[in-house]
């Protein structure tokens, strides 16, 4: 019991960085034990909320400490996430069409239906294999062209090839981040790129891959190809597509060992991780942050950290 009691204790205390509440049944499927069924979980929900001063509970919301406030919190993101998906969805019928997209996911606040007016509409790009720096160049020329290089609308951070669709690095971050993630193109995609990365179910093992609550956004997805798309990667084919794939990919790297030599080359080598099949950036290093964050906050419950 002391054991569940911890468990639960360790989601609110990480879903709490971000003034999130949780409902029973989440919390059952981001726990990290199994071997527990939702009525072992509601029941001692309803005890430790009762006999102690750190879970407190409203509405069917648990928290910590008593921030009853984080109910309307949440409720007010979700509203505003419902504007936020419209956008997602436009932008991601202009993304579909560059050449050698073969998915979009959308990742970030809006993923957890928690998106403030501040907030950046954050997407994971699928490629063709072998022609992912092409994709990412054009993409960002679009970006920085057209759209001012506006992150508000159009922040692309992750860029996958569909043979390289296991992520590397595993963290409770990271698994929170694919837990939550969601198709707005080829959803089919989507739940293989779920199956390559069933390792988040040594984080959650309670976990259901294609639970609507994590895997759909309630929008009808989308997953046409393009017509234009088709035409335009003709250009791209053959000997000529590889050459120019591999040099926009040299360019970018000396690009960002230019522009962030403050980072020694491991830290650089981490946050703009730039391989054939791959594109990571993450000038921020968010990741760090939380993780920080969420460690400090296990200490002072005297909770035990588990990488």
């Amino acid at each position: 019991m002391d054991n569940l009691k911890n468990n639960i204790l360790k989601t609110l205390l990480y879903y709490d960085i971000f003034r999130h509440p949780l409902k029973s049944d989440e919390i059952f499927s981001l726990l990290p034990q199994n071997s527990v069924t939702k009525n072992d979980i509601s029941n001692v929900l309803k005890q430790i909320s009762k006999e102690n001063q750190t879970v407190y509970s409203k509405d069917d919301y648990y928290f910590i400490g008593k921030n009853e406030n984080y109910i309307e919190l949440r409720r007010s993101r979700e509203m505003y996430s419902e504007k936020s998906w419209k956008s997602a969805r436009f932008i991601t019928h202009i993304i579909k069409r560059f050449p050698f997209v073969r998915a979009v996911f959308v990742t970030g606040s809006l993923s957890k239906n928690s998106s403030i007016p501040d907030s950046d509409l954050d997407f994971m790009v699928v490629t063709e294999n072998n022609r992912l720096w092409i994709s990412r160049t054009l993409l960002m020329l679009f970006k920085k062209i057209l759209l001012f290089n506006s992150h508000k609308y159009f922040c692309i951070n992750y860029f996958i090839s569909e043979d390289s669709l296991v992520i590397s690095e595993k963290n409770i971050f990271i698994a929170t981040e694919i837990a939550h993630i969601k198709s707005t193109f080829n959803s089919g995609m989507m739940f293989k790129f779920l199956e390559a990365n069933s390792w988040i179910k040594e984080f959650f093992p309670n976990y259901r891959t294609g639970d609507p609550y994590f895997n759909s956004s309630g929008f009808k997805v989308n997953n046409r190809k393009s017509y234009f798309q088709s035409i335009a990667e003709i250009i791209f084919m053959g000997k000529t597509g590889d050459k120019l794939d591999v040099y926009f990919r040299e360019k970018t790297i000396k690009h960002w060992n230019k522009k962030y030599s403050n980072y020694d080359k491991e830290e650089r080598e981490r946050l703009f991780t730039s391989t054939s099949g791959v594109s990571k950036t993450h000038p921020g290093n968010m990741q760090k942050v939380i993780l920080n964050n969420y460690r400090e906050r296990l200490k002072r419950f005297n909770l035990e950290w588990n990488e």
